[in-house]
């Protein structure tokens, strides 16, 4: 086989793999030092019924993050 061949199977990610949410490591306290903790809680208690995010199964985590995410990124202009 020809190395070029073999050199881009590296960079191969099967289908079944789900893209990993680029979120920030301390999304918290990014959500903290940009005022938003009342939003983050409102969401958690309204949206997902928990007090706290480490109660939610990794799925809803996931989503909850994204939202989060997007929030932090849209107030951050």
């Amino acid at each position: 086989m020809h190395y070029e061949f073999l050199k881009r199977l590296e960079n191969y990610v099967p289908e079944h793999v789900q893209p990993v949410p680029a979120a920030p490591a301390n999304l918290k306290d990014a959500i903290d030092a940009a005022n938003l903790t009342e939003m983050w809680d409102m969401i958690l208690a309204l949206d997902y019924s928990v007090s706290d995010a480490d109660e939610l199964s990794p799925e809803k985590r996931d989503e909850f993050i994204n939202v989060m995410s997007l929030l932090l990124k849209a107030f951050d202009r």
